[in-house]
């Protein structure tokens, strides 16, 4: 039987049948379970609470998979501040009939140190700003059924509100000889690294480029004399629309986004709209999503804006808030001079400051039109569907 992993790009349904609703997590799954005795399994995480990923993970241990995964702090406690269960896994994975926490075995869960990432150590400042976070979401497969090196990167964390109330995407990438699974372990090695000694770095930002695809890892700091947010010259994103062409009319920029914060963000936006591009937001709705800032730059001032925040009704009749969890920008058209580009930038980065200069996080960008449309796909069905309302 054929078991080779193909590149494959995974979308879960919030408001969909069960399966629909776990199709990213059903699909990492997948690749635990395929991953054999020998083989290494190298996971970056924030939240952990899903207990069949977790029950994956321990049996693959157990049938000798070398096992090893790194968790934000705050993924450690078991009740919060209030008292209230959190539901994480990380007691489980931390006990010895889980994964331990002994980093010389084959096996462990690791936790980032408290208030900081692994790496990012930055507080930008403010009464809210409790801390960098290891806001990664990705697992690395030395070998996963008949493939080696493969990269699945999500932009769900692994809870159950990520499954059943949030539009989350996942791609899985075999390597197939690009380079990318070697960029991610070394980024997974530093995380590693400085999150089990030291005191973790205020700047970090690596970018790599490997065949069709290149990562971007933070933090990124500003330049001197500027600060964390007024410096558009650091900012990866603006950079990377600094590369869109929109003469002619033709270049299409569609962006699914958790939150988004960065002025200099949306002032391009616009700016590219204003220079004959089509560009289409979809965003989270839930309060402090989208910024002020930039709500007063891009109203009226794009293509097409459509707040998602509707709500879906289950089979007992009760109901629940449906939004989006995504982090992808889609490119279709002239980048970097090339006409007719199909490129997709996903991951972990969502468009707010502490995602650009203070946490631990990866930026994807893949060059496959294929994968392409499955995500451009995946934007007209939000966009169109019940639970996002144009303003």
């Amino acid at each position: 039987m054929d078991d080779t992993v193909a590149l494959t790009a995974t979308f879960n349904d919030p408001a969909g049948t069960t399966a629909q609703q776990d199709a990213i997590r059903n699909q990492l799954i997948s690749l635990v379970n395929r991953t054999p005795a020998g083989a290494e399994i190298n996971g970056s995480v924030y939240l952990f609470t899903d207990g069949g990923v977790s029950s994956a993970l321990v049996a693959a241990k157990q049938r000798g998979v070398k096992v090893k995964l790194i968790v934000d702090g705050d993924a450690v406690p078991d009740v919060d501040a209030n008292g209230k269960a959190t539901g994480s896994e990380y007691s489980t994975l931390a006990a010895a009939t889980g994964l331990g926490t002994d980093l010389t075995a084959d096996s462990w869960v690791l936790a980032c140190p408290e208030n900081r990432g692994c790496i990012g150590n930055r507080r930008l400042g403010g009464s809210s700003d409790t801390g960098a976070i290891n806001h990664n979401k990705f697992f690395l497969f030395s070998k996963a059924g008949a493939t080696d090196n493969v990269v699945f990167q999500t932009s769900a964390n692994l809870t159950t509100s990520q499954r059943r109330n949030l539009f989350n995407n996942a791609v899985t990438i075999p390597d197939a000889g690009s380079g990318l699974y070697a960029g991610y372990r070394a980024y997974w090695q530093d995380l590693q690294t400085n999150g089990s000694s030291g005191t973790g770095q205020a700047t970090y930002y690596k970018t790599q480029d490997a065949g069709p695809y290149k990562t971007y890892f933070f933090p990124r700091q500003e330049k001197a004399g500027t600060t964390y947010n007024n410096d558009a010259s650091t900012d990866t994103i603006v950079s990377l629309l600094d590369n869109v062409d929109c003469a002619g009319g033709a270049t299409q920029i569609r962006i699914g986004m958790y939150a988004f914060t960065r002025v200099q963000v949306a002032d391009k936006l616009v700016a590219l709209k204003n220079a004959g591009c089509r560009v289409e937001l979809l965003h989270n709705g839930e309060d402090g999503n989208l910024g002020t800032a930039v709500q007063a730059s891009i109203a009226g001032n794009l293509t097409y804006a459509a707040r998602c925040a509707g709500t879906a009704v289950d089979s007992t009749n009760a109901s629940r808030a449906i939004g989006i969890h995504s982090k992808y920008m889609l490119i279709e058209g002239t980048y970097l001079g090339g006409t007719n580009r199909k490129l997709v930038f996903t991951g972990s980065h969502n468009y707010t400051y502490p995602n650009l200069r203070a946490n631990d996080e990866t930026l994807l960008k893949i060059d496959n039109a294929a994968v392409y449309d499955a995500f451009k796909a995946n934007f007209e069905t939000i966009k169109y569907g019940p639970h996002c309302a144009a303003w």
